[in-house]
């Protein structure tokens, strides 16, 4: 995955592009587990400019704070 740069034709300077956001359930060996926690990953692609704050959320509330390292460990 790699973000939209300069040279791409759909780039033109200030316009910005939605991120696609995508919500990727847990592996199936984690829900058959007795464990009291799964692994959930989002990816978001396709935005620009290429800078992005992503926060999970449980009932409407922010949680955890994973900054832009690309990964999370959160447990609620």
């Amino acid at each position: 995955i790699s973000p939209i740069s300069p040279k791409s034709p759909f780039f033109s300077p200030g316009k910005r592009l939605p991120p696609s956001v995508f919500l990727l359930p847990p592996p199936a060996e984690e829900t058959t587990s007795t464990r009291p926690t799964l692994s959930l990953t989002c990816l978001v692609r396709g935005f620009y400019p290429e800078s992005i704050d992503v926060q999970w959320q449980k009932n409407q509330e922010n949680i955890g704070n994973s900054g832009n390292s690309g990964n999370s460990g959160v447990e609620t």
